[in-house]
């Protein structure tokens, strides 16, 4: 299933009935959406923080049928945003639930135990992805030895992060689709090989390039 997704998901419950059904297997293709600098990553997601995946659950909504998975966040840090709850629940399309699976290609639904710093695109409208950008805001922290370090949603540690909205327009690479499962902004810079991780931006070092951006 590609298209370009960016947008409330009751819009997309016509479509879905027709391309998801009631069973859907994985797909060779990914999903592609619109790729974007790190920069608008931060500015325009509305809630970043660093937390924990402490609960995970699949529910069949009543009404239009449509199968998303909850998770719910411990929150461990606030980088952007007013909240003053200690844990979140955001909910994500797809899972599988009572024998039927529903999976949105290229989504990444953070898994139990993870632990990461997520850009929330919105608190209050209902997304296929509540996370902006898809893997764009999807950043994993890995214990490299006791030293907490960044990873990309795809496992790619992340060396560095740099604003690119100041580029002139005449020199600065065009945005392109990306896979809503793997890709990263752009000005993100990262390691190719997972095992590459101690190079990685530790999380206050990361942390303290986004508070920069915002800053900015």
């Amino acid at each position: 299933m590609t298209a370009f997704l960016r947008m409330p998901a009751k819009r997309l419950v016509t479509a879905l009935a027709c391309t998801l059904c009631l069973l859907v297997f994985p797909s060779a293709s990914a999903t592609t959406i619109l790729g974007m600098d790190i920069d608008k990553v931060a500015a325009d997601a509305e809630f970043i923080f660093e937390g924990a995946v402490i609960n995970s659950e699949t529910r069949q909504d009543s009404s239009s049928g449509i199968i998303s998975t909850y998770v719910t966040f411990q929150i461990n840090d606030i980088i952007k945003g007013d909240y003053s709850g200690d844990s979140v629940e955001l909910k994500f399309m797809g899972g599988v639930f009572n024998g039927q699976i529903v999976q949105v290609s290229g989504m990444r639904i953070p898994e139990m135990a993870e632990q990461g710093i997520y850009f929330v695109e919105s608190m209050s409208r209902d997304l296929i992805n509540p996370l902006i950008g898809w893997s764009q805001g999807h950043f994993i922290i890995h214990d490299d030895n006791g030293t907490r370090r960044i990873s990309t949603a795809g496992n790619q540690p992340v060396l560095e992060v740099e604003a690119v909205s100041s580029i002139p327009a005449s020199i600065k690479k065009p945005l392109s689709v990306v896979e809503g499962n793997t890709d990263i902004a752009a000005g993100v810079m990262t390691e190719s090989s997972a095992i590459m991780i101690e190079r990685a931006l530790t999380v206050e070092e990361f942390k303290s390039r986004i508070t920069d951006l915002l800053a900015n």
